[in-house]
């Protein structure tokens, strides 16, 4: 029989769910048309964080990550959009105020050069460890998925089958030089427990990258119900720069770098076409009333407003990297 979801509280402050305050509603879920009653949203405004009003069950947990097609097993749900000249014209505009800037493998590089052991926690199929790879480095990996697993070992990683709030025993006894958790961490009903996992794991001077869906990104501000970073109910908790720090601190863990990148691809004629499907299945299912459709004329006015923004407004994902606080 399966265990009843229970109420949520904030990863921060610990304040009940019921008393914070009401966010999104998200009926169905838009990758697979399933009914859903976990996609009730709110958001504690004295710790600048969103979670879903109750947990989910197992069962609902086991649904949620039943598809045909999902980035962890090297497959994209995107539909397969030919780019006409506005596309195209959107996408160099957008370009051209930020070269395309992504966070990278040179990037941690420079920030841990010697490190001989990585650990990728939710691994997926290994798409960005695999990046790390270097004579005399060793890659390890933990993921749930057995479809994952199989892409991340073909791509030379040793992965175990576990989660970050769950890490299996032969990865528990051992220690590394870099930790990643790329989007893992808004998928964790737990990340409090999540983070003081990875400072128990971290070798003496090692470092931990981790970065999330940033929701106080203008593309999000403006098309959060419909935005492919909001995906509920596989993400159960959001978070922006401030709220991301406070939790890795409490963890144990003191940040000394931070980047933020994700924003020309927002503007490519796949991604608009995916984020106006979710707006007509959203409003096939009577949500996403009060946001607007991609159309070229509102991303024309995404790109002039973000152009000069500050990085926090600007770009989709947020990535720290952190140290074991003395």
């Amino acid at each position: 029989m399966d265990v009843a979801a229970t109420e949520t509280r904030c990863p921060l402050c610990g304040k009940r769910a019921d008393a914070l305050d009401p966010w999104l509603e998200i009926p169905v879920d838009v990758k697979t048309g399933r009914k859903i009653d976990s996609g009730r949203l709110v958001w504690c405004r004295a710790c600048d964080v969103g979670l879903m009003r109750r947990t989910m069950t197992p069962k609902e947990v086991g649904e949620a990550y039943d598809m045909a097609a999902y980035y962890t097993h090297g497959q994209s749900h995107f539909p397969d959009v030919p780019a006409g000249l506005i596309d195209r014209l959107l996408v160099k505009l957008a370009y051209l105020t930020d070269r395309g800037r992504m966070m990278d493998a040179a990037w941690l590089a420079e920030l841990q050069p010697n490190a001989a052991r990585i650990l990728d926690i939710g691994c997926g199929g290994g798409d960005f460890v695999s990046t790390l790879a270097a004579p005399g480095r060793a890659l390890f990996g933990v993921e749930p998925d057995p479809k994952a697993r199989e892409v991340a070992t073909a791509r030379g990683v040793k992965v175990e089958a576990g989660t970050a709030e769950a890490i299996p025993p032969g990865i528990a006894a051992q220690s590394f030089d870099v930790i990643l958790m790329t989007h893992v961490l808004e998928h964790c009903a737990d990340p409090g427990r999540a983070l003081r996992n990875v400072r128990s794991l971290l070798a003496p001077g090692g470092g931990f990258y981790c970065e999330v869906p940033n929701c106080a990104a203008l593309h999000f501000q403006i098309y959060g119900e419909i935005s492919e970073m909001l995906d509920v109910p596989r993400h159960v908790h959001f978070f922006t720069a401030r709220s991301l720090r406070r939790l890795m601190e409490q963890a144990g863990l003191e940040v000394v770098a931070e980047v933020h990148h994700g924003h020309t691809r927002h503007f490519s004629a796949g991604w608009r076409a995916w984020e106006n499907q979710v707006h007509q299945r959203l409003r096939e299912n009577g949500a996403a009333r009060h946001t607007p459709r991609r159309s070229a004329g509102r991303d024309l006015a995404l790109i002039a407003r973000s152009a000069f923004a500050r990085p926090d407004r600007k770009y989709d994902c947020i990535g720290l990297f952190a140290r074991a606080r003395l």
